[in-house]
């Protein structure tokens, strides 16, 4: 196995040993523990028993009985199955891949030199490992497939089952396979709507926020805005931003300015949070062709939309695990025979969402 931490600092380098190692931020799109419904210690399957409204059960009362002769159908009790996978995570790096830089200043002496626990190389690689596995959870999490074609492309997309987007086809919960199809301000051929990241009027987001909100089912509706959220495309939440901060628009002229000095952590529309998902992108990027996502396929536009919204109560995601929070579950360790330094995690993933009353979901098209 390759180490994880790769020597590229070339040898020609020069100076005295670097006493701080700048990260990369390593952005991931949401806290998975806060957006969705935490089903823990689940090893294998959990069974979800499904129990629908109940409504029109009142009559007017006839006298003597045990029923009355207005009497309604019952309701039927379902159940649906979050399936888990066995997660894992296997690293292993050697003292040696820096050997010959000055970072190897900071190494232990003697014997002890290849054992790196303590060093400021260790916590960099278990900080990079951490932050690795929040960004494949919400990845996965949504775009994950167990297509053969798919882990072709990358065998991660298979290491914790199928993911929201294609159960969501598979079970028609919005409009069939896929989401509903809005069109947008920038006309025919317009490549934005094919384009992974491209930049969208403001026009536009407003269309496809409306849009998802507006024809959400009554059931939808009726949850407090606190409990729902509504996830996208980061083109889609720029865009939002966008219309928010526009000092020129009619009557927004002081709030725009507001908007546009101090910001916010957070962007609502009519009371439901956004949550920018960036994963969404890295996926959209890498499923092209034959294995571009269903629920993104525009049927009647005829293409491959690459940017969308999914609005739904966070009560209807479901994520089985077996713990807390798995970006904890590492451990990092000294082999003294193979003089190697190893980084392990285990984990239970599963996902699986509730009712298709309770999510609804468009794309952008030209």
């Amino acid at each position: 196995m390759a180490n994880v931490a790769l020597d590229g600092i070339g040898a020609g380098y020069l100076g005295t040993y670097a006493s701080k190692i700048l990260l990369e931020p390593m952005f991931h799109s949401d806290d998975i523990m806060s957006n969705y419904t935490i089903y823990p210690a689940v090893k294998m399957r959990q069974n979800i028993t499904m129990a629908p409204s109940l409504s029109s059960i009142t009559a007017v009362h006839t006298g003597c009985g045990t029923t009355n002769t207005c009497d309604p159908a019952g309701f039927t009790v379902t159940q649906k199955n979050i399936t888990v996978e066995n997660v894992s995570v296997k690293q292993v790096q050697c003292w040696d891949e820096f050997k010959d830089q000055v970072i190897v200043e900071s190494y232990s002496n003697g014997v002890n030199m290849p054992d790196l626990t303590g060093t400021q190389l260790a916590e960099v690689i278990i900080n990079r490992v951490r932050n690795g596995i929040q960004s494949d959870m919400v990845r996965n999490m949504w775009a994950g497939d167990t297509a053969a074609a798919v882990i072709a492309k990358d065998c991660t997309y298979d290491s914790m089952g199928d993911g929201l987007w294609k159960l969501l086809s598979a079970g028609a919960a919005i409009n069939g396979t896929q989401m509903r199809e809005v069109t947008g301000t920038l006309g025919a051929a317009a490549t934005q709507y094919v384009t992974v990241g491209a930049t969208l009027p403001a026009a536009d987001a407003i269309l496809i926020l409306e849009d998802v909100y507006n024809t959400a089912s009554a059931a939808l509706q009726a949850v407090p805005a606190s409990e729902k959220r509504i996830f996208c495309n980061p083109n889609i939440y720029n865009a939002w931003y966008s219309a928010l901060t526009q000092v020129a628009s009619a009557g927004s002229v002081d709030y725009g300015h507001s908007e546009a000095q101090v910001g916010k952590s957070r962007l609502y529309f009519r009371g439901v949070e956004l949550v920018p998902m960036y994963e969404w992108d890295t996926a959209l990027t890498l499923l092209g062709g034959a294995t571009f996502p269903a629920l993104f396929t525009a049927a009647g536009a005829a293409i491959d939309a690459t940017a969308g919204c999914i609005y739904t109560a966070k009560s209807n995601l479901f994520i089985g695990t077996d713990v807390t929070r798995p970006e904890n579950e590492l451990k990092m360790f000294y082999d003294e025979v193979s003089e190697n330094m190893y980084v392990r995690a285990g984990f239970t993933m599963g996902f699986q969402y509730g009712w298709n009353s309770l999510v609804n979901g468009a794309v952008l098209v030209d």
